[in-house]
């Protein structure tokens, strides 16, 4: 390691260490005689604006948002719905015996074992780990059937519309009136630490008697032998949507159809009695799920130059220009860059859309590529920072690294295409800017994050920038 490169490296550490020291007489302590070095401990500022979220944030979720919020101050909406597919077990297994008493076929004996009994039914039941808003609001629930395929080989965007899969005209297939504190369950339920809030919504008699007659008839039994088959012929999926209610969002984490009926079982005395059975097709990770995000009203925060603003999900980001020809001076090596980010003050109302915990500092051209291989930070063409309620901060210690790919990636580019610093420009018009974009992290067990997904809860933050320019302290040094 030659002296040039260690001496760089020391004045990173102990720029991290304190960007506010007096670094005036880093280079007679840090070199020896003979060697002289020009330390410059300065400044200088980026632009920032904000941005409409960009269709290449593609992901695939396991969470889906349901429900709709007004902001009370800008006027901004959004509604939110999703459509997904249901799972099913490969060449599921019922009991069979059971259907063959006294030669009866499916589901003829039920008229003669039931008497006025419900010997089927079907009900969606959706599972969510939280909400936004309001526990009390009431909200209308409707779910549609889809009538086409999604196509797992197909990106589709978050504003993706479901009049293409489904008649979002016709008459919901079911409908209900909730609320997130889902007064279906009982206080004591609620209270129990493993409770788990759902939203059950009966469907038509109709479904189940379809799903089972399909099942129980040995021509086309082998619809049930894997999910694919399934979905093309017995069920594609649901459309669900909130129809009616504003200011709550349920962020759900499972889809379960369930298929309740009665069977002829034999006790030990070998006698007949009816038993109680259940078939689920779960909407999971393992089958599509899309979320159907709208948004209305967000002229005005795009158009505000006083700040910049991030609303998520799938709203407004934070778009920041680099002055990577300021920072990486020919003549000088760019030792660390500080970005610090300060959030503004906005009016407080009872629900309210937190700041998120953390935001992903990414190179806007690298957007697409991180979410979709699942990326983790790699500290130089993306950084993470946590949220400091202390100072209302979001810090990103040294993205000198970053500032040095930028700048190497338009010199490679020139000496292979040829032109000038104007052509590059042209060509890769984002090549000096980054976005700020809302994460949450997948932890393992030593509490470090193996990777980040986009984080798709109501959240808002402003931060000052536009007008403002955005300081960013740098060290630069040269032999």
């Amino acid at each position: 390691m030659n002296l040039k490169t260690t001496v760089c490296g020391l004045l990173a550490v102990l720029f991290l260490i304190s960007c506010d020291a007096d670094t005036s007489g880093l280079g007679g302590s840090l070199t020896p005689d003979g060697d002289v070095m020009t330390v410059v401990n300065d400044s200088c500022f980026a632009t920032s604006r904000t941005i409409k979220a960009t269709d290449s944030l593609i992901i695939m979720t396991t969470q889906c948002n349901l429900g709709r919020f007004t902001e009370p101050v800008s006027g901004s909406r959004i509604e939110a719905g999703y459509l997904t597919q249901l799972n099913c077990m490969e060449n599921m297994p019922l009991a069979d015996s059971v259907y063959g008493v006294s030669n009866f076929v499916f589901p003829q004996w039920f008229i003669d074992e039931l008497g006025d009994q419900k010997p089927y039914y079907a009900q969606l039941t959706l599972y969510y780990t939280s909400y936004f808003g309001d526990p009390t609001n009431p909200i209308r629930i409707e779910v549609f059937p889809l009538n086409k395929m999604i196509d797992p080989e197909t990106s589709y965007y978050p504003d993706v519309d479901p009049s293409l899969f489904c008649d979002i005209q016709a008459e919901p297939l079911a409908s209900i009136t909730v609320s997130s504190l889902n007064m279906q369950d009982s206080d004591s339920l609620r209270s129990l630490s493993g409770y788990y809030p759902s939203i059950t919504i009966p469907l038509p008699d109709s479904i189940a008697k379809f799903i089972l007659e399909s099942y129980f008839n040995p021509a086309t039994r082998h619809y049930f032998a894997d999910s694919k088959s399934f979905m093309e012929n017995v069920c594609k999926g649901f459309y669900i949507r909130c129809s009616q209610g504003d200011g709550t969002m349920l962020y759900i984490n499972r889809s379960i159809l369930g298929i309740n009926f009665k069977q002829i079982a034999y006790n030990d005395d070998d006698e007949p009695e009816l038993d109680s059975r259940i078939a689920e097709f779960q909407g999971n990770s393992e089958v599509m799920q899309l979320n159907s995000f709208k948004w209305t009203g967000l002229e005005g925060q795009l158009a505000d130059n006083s700040c910049t603003w991030i609303r998520t999900p799938f709203g407004v980001l934070t778009e920041i220009t680099l002055p990577v020809e300021q920072m990486r001076d020919n003549d000088y090596v760019l030792n660390a860059a500080q970005l610090r980010l300060s959030t503004a003050v906005t009016p407080s109302s009872k629900y309210k859309p937190s700041v998120p915990s953390m935001l992903l500092l990414i190179r806007k051209e690298k957007m697409q590529e991180f979410f979709s291989k699942n990326n983790t930070a790699d500290k130089t063409e993306s950084f993470v920072a946590g949220y400091s309620s202390k100072y209302g901060t979001y810090t990103y210690e040294n993205i000198a690294a970053m500032v040095e790919k930028m700048y190497g990636d338009r010199e490679d580019w020139i000496a292979v295409n040829g032109g000038d610093y104007a052509a590059y420009e042209q060509a890769c018009p984002d090549w000096n800017k980054v976005v700020l974009i809302p994460v949450s992290a997948k932890i393992d067990s030593r509490s470090s994050a193996i990777s980040y997904s986009l984080d798709i809860t109501m959240h808002q933050v402003k931060l000052i920038g536009g007008d403002t320019p955005i300081k960013i302290k740098t060290i630069r040094s040269k032999f």
